[in-house]
């Protein structure tokens, strides 16, 4: 009988019984993979599949605790009592180094809902993400995979982001038919015509919107993970940050819809998700993640007032010198 395992957003397979354990020994499938094989009624982590435990590994072999994986004796070390691999060895002294306490098993991390999306459905597996981490943010970043590919987290936040911006522009479009209601014909044909070349700019911006979600997504990482070395709690590669802010982002960028208060909770419950994610996806104390987050904002905020002081000086020095001739 064969197997399927799932891979990211993919499904593998068909598996012969004897291709299905030799993945199993070598942690490529682990407990918390979602597997199938016929006479399944749906997907299921192969921990529940085999409660009993999962297979039996090479005789003598002993699984790693940071990747899941068996090896042989002569190729495990131990650290506070639990085996690793010896070439995990390295990474994990320098997490224990930096946060002084030994790594999570990446094994344990399958989440979010939206990476196992092909079994849950495209909706659902976004409704569990988006509630997850706006409701459960520790759980949630705990078990995010840290690891695995760009494609996932960046198409999450592309269709969370591109749904917040149409809901945004069709705001946007009928504000402004209602507003120019309200004035005399010869003001009004003027609104008109300016609207109508707002609506062309808002198309295109509506199409060109996914595009600029990525490249937001590659910049905001990237400044972030910086902030986040330059605190000395980036334990994880560049990868990791930009999952974490891909689902922290698009998860909370979806507030924007509620109208009025819906700016501000997003941005705060974007920062305490972020916070909150960095400290659970790179291990790292919290203090790390706070101040990570808060440098950029603190510079934004910065160089915002910078600018504005700056621009109302010029507009009153210019007026001080329109009257003085």
């Amino acid at each position: 009988m064969n197997w399927y395992y799932a891979l990211g957003d993919q499904r593998q397979g068909p598996l012969t019984e004897a291709e299905f354990e030799a993945l199993i020994a070598s942690g490529t499938i682990h407990e918390n993979t979602l597997v199938w094989k016929d006479g399944m009624a749906n997907w299921a982590p192969l921990k529940e599949v085999r409660p009993a435990g999962a297979s039996a590994a090479p005789p003598g072999w002993i699984r790693c605790t940071a990747t899941g994986r068996y090896f042989p004796p002569e190729e495990i070390v131990y650290l506070d009592g639990k085996p690793y691999s010896a070439a995990a060895k390295a990474t994990v002294l320098q997490g224990v180094m930096q946060s002084g306490s030994l790594p999570d098993a990446d094994f344990n991390r399958t989440g979010p809902p939206w990476e196992n999306r092909i079994e849950l459905g495209f909706f659902k597996a976004i409704w569990l993400t988006v509630k997850g981490v706006l409701l459960e943010p520790v759980e949630t970043f705990a078990t995010m995979k840290r690891e695995g590919g760009l494609g996932a987290p960046l198409l999450y936040n592309v269709a969370c982001g591109w749904a917040t911006g149409l809901v945004g522009i069709v705001y946007n479009l009928v504000f402004r038919a209602s507003f120019t209601s309200f004035f005399p014909p010869e003001i009004r044909k003027i609104l008109e015509a300016q609207s109508e070349m707002n609506t062309i700019i808002l198309i295109v911006l509506a199409v060109i919107l996914p595009l600029l979600l990525i490249l937001g997504a590659f910049i905001v990482s990237g400044v972030i993970h910086l902030s986040l070395m330059l605190f000395g709690g980036a334990r994880q590669p560049f990868e990791t940050t930009l999952r974490t802010n891909c689902y922290a982002f698009g998860s909370t960028n979806l507030l924007q819809m509620i109208p009025l208060c819906g700016g501000i909770a997003y941005l705060v419950w974007y920062i305490v998700a972020m916070c909150i994610g960095l400290a659970k996806t790179h291990e790292t104390t919290t203090g790390r993640s706070v101040g990570a987050v808060l440098l950029p904002v603190g510079l934004c905020c910065f160089a915002t007032i910078v600018f504005y002081g700056a621009l109302i000086a010029w507009v009153v020095k210019s007026a001080q010198g329109a009257r003085g001739h």
